[in-house]
C-alpha cells in the first residue's frame, strides 16, 4: 500500500516555500468551482538537488490511465478526491455554465485536485492528437491534503509570481511501498 508521496523539484530557486494547485470541488448541492489552494506543507532541501515536500500527502492507490487522442470524457465526476498528474498530452477542464476553465499540459502546471464528487460533475477534453497519459492518485480516506484556499478560482500566473513557483512538480518516488 502507497502511504506517502513525495515531490521534488529540481533547479528551484532557494525563495520557493510552497506548492500552489488548482483543485476542483463541489458543495453538498453539487455546485462546482475551481480554487487555488497553497499547500501546507513546504519545500525543503532535498539530499541531492532542488527541493521536496516530504509529507505532502497520504494517498491510498496510484492509477495510470491512457486517454484516446482527440476525445471527451463528457460529464463525469472523480470516484473520490483525487490527484490528477498529466504525464503526456493535453486536458481542457471545464464547468459548464461558468467563465473560467482550466488548461493541464505535460510539463509545469500538470498537477491538480479534482475533488468534485457530488453532482454531474465536469467535462474534460483531449484535443491533442495523441494520447493522453495521466496518473489518477485517490486521497487515503478522501481527505485532502492540509491547505489554505489562495484565492477563488484557478491559480494563475499572479499567484505564481508571489509563491515564486515557477517550476515543475514531478512525482519521483513513493515511500514506502509493501
Amino acid at each position: 500500500m502507497i502511504t506517502t508521496l513525495v515531490f521534488v523539484l529540481a533547479g528551484v530557486s532557494a525563495d520557493l516555500q510552497r506548492l500552489y494547485l488548482t483543485a476542483l470541488l463541489s458543495d453538498e448541492a453539487g455546485e462546482l468551482r475551481f480554487e487555488c489552494w497553497e499547500m501546507e506543507e513546504p519545500f525543503h532541501r532535498y539530499p541531492t538537488v532542488g527541493m521536496a515536500m516530504q509529507a505532502f500527502a497520504n494517498v491510498s492507490n496510484i492509477s495510470y490511465v491512457v486517454i484516446p487522442p482527440r476525445s471527451s470524457e463528457g460529464f463525469h465526476k472523480p470516484p473520490h478526491p483525487m490527484f490528477f498528474v498529466l504525464l503526456a498530452g493535453l486536458a481542457h477542464v471545464r464547468i459548464p455554465g461558468q467563465p473560467e476553465d482550466l488548461w493541464i499540459a505535460e510539463g509545469m502546471g500538470n498537477l491538480m485536485i479534482a475533488a468534485d464528487t457530488i453532482g454531474k460533475g465536469h467535462i474534460t477534453d483531449y484535443p491533442l492528437n495523441k494520447e493522453t497519459v495521466a496518473l489518477q492518485i485517490p486521497f487515503r480516506d478522501g481527505v485532502s491534503p492540509a491547505h489554505q484556499v489562495a484565492k477563488d478560482g484557478v491559480c494563475d500566473r499572479d499567484v505564481e509570481k508571489s509563491s515564486r513557483f515557477h517550476f515543475e512538480a514531478r512525482v519521483v518516488q513513493q515511500t514506502p511501498l509493501q
